[in-house]
């Protein structure tokens, strides 16, 4: 048995709970709305961001960080993005010296254009080898429900991969681990922006062919922006790439796909978002994806046409019409 503690009790936060407590783990979890744990306590489940699955009173919901990391094994962290730099410097002085710290938010930082693990690397003390990156098709009611599948957890050479791995790895939840923790980050936040492309297409009536065109190109240019950053392009063909990317893009249970078909209905990004709890990381991350492309010098087609829709207002029509007038291209530009 080890202790974990999650930070985050959304919908993938609270499933990560059931699984870890139907493991044999004693589980804790930190909840942002101090009014959540008596939400929970009183419905014996998560109402707000997992219903319909029971919650065992072992694992703690609280609003207490301290006592959610207090002697920690396992510390994964299940928020959003671009909260993640706050939380750290909110518990920096909690995190267990010995603790594995995972990181599962998955998207760029807006101000600074910066990926968890450099954020992670800034704002923690001690060692980045115990930092480890997890990301893979995996989908909250899934993992809840006990389905098979697959992640992928990545930390540095020597580094907490195989710790977590250790923790987490059972016989329906397969941990498979990774030596390139920039690579799975990328896949992580862009294969989200690539998804609501596809939910617009679809919507739109384009065809199985243009969403499968959407696919390649896109798995293209999530490899462009890792190979720009450092990573091995060979991981862009995992669980955290290609995995990743066939699920997000294509399921009615991802968010960021089902944005891009409601905006595909004429829906308005921003006030779809604000009617709902739950966060779409693509429309968050379209932003500093297309900045840090300019930056780099990164090709990103798809990724600027979804920040000039989503941010700017451009018309659907216009930016299916500039994608396919774009100039010939080799296939493997950028990445060979």
């Amino acid at each position: 048995m080890s202790r974990v503690a999650i930070l985050g009790a959304g919908a993938f936060g609270t499933a990560l709970a059931l699984f870890c407590h139907r493991e044999g783990h004693e589980v804790r979890v930190w909840c942002f709305e101090e009014e959540l744990p008596a939400t929970i306590a009183a419905a014996g489940q998560n109402t707000v961001y997992l219903p319909g699955f029971p919650l065992p009173p072992q694992v703690l919901f609280t609003a207490d960080g301290a006592a959610v990391l207090a002697a920690a094994d396992l510390v994964l962290i299940v928020i959003p993005a671009q909260f993640v730099r706050s939380a750290l410097r909110r518990f920096r002085d909690l995190f267990p010296e010995t603790a594995v710290i995972g990181f599962c938010a998955k998207g760029i930082e807006h101000d600074s254009l910066k990926l968890m693990s450099e954020i992670a690397a800034e704002e923690l003390a001690g060692p980045t080898s115990r930092h480890v990156f997890l990301s893979g098709p995996t989908f909250a009611k899934e993992l809840a429900l006990g389905l098979p599948m697959d992640i992928t957890a990545a930390s540095r050479p020597g580094g907490a991969a195989r710790a977590a791995q250790a923790i987490l790895h059972r016989s329906r939840f397969r941990v498979y681990t990774s030596e390139d923790p920039t690579g799975v980050e990328v896949a992580g936040a862009l294969k989200n922006v690539i998804a609501i492309a596809c939910g617009t297409a679809d919507e739109l009536g384009m065809g199985l062919s243009a969403r499968a065109s959407l696919l390649s190109r896109g798995l293209a240019e999530l490899t462009r922006f890792g190979v720009a950053l450092g990573a091995d392009p060979v991981t862009f063909l995992g669980l955290s790439g290609v995995g990743d990317l066939l699920l997000t893009c294509t399921a009615p249970l991802s968010r960021n796909y089902s944005l891009g078909r409601a905006i595909g209905r004429g829906g308005n990004a921003k006030e779809l978002l604000a009617s709902q709890k739950a966060i779409a990381e693509g429309y968050y991350t379209a932003k500093p994806a297309w900045l840090l492309a300019r930056r780099v010098g990164i090709d990103a087609p798809i990724t600027e046409q979804i920040y000039h829709v989503l941010y700017e207002g451009r018309p659907l029509s216009e930016a299916i019409r500039q994608l396919m007038a774009r100039e010939p291209k080799d296939e493997l530009a950028g990445i060979r």
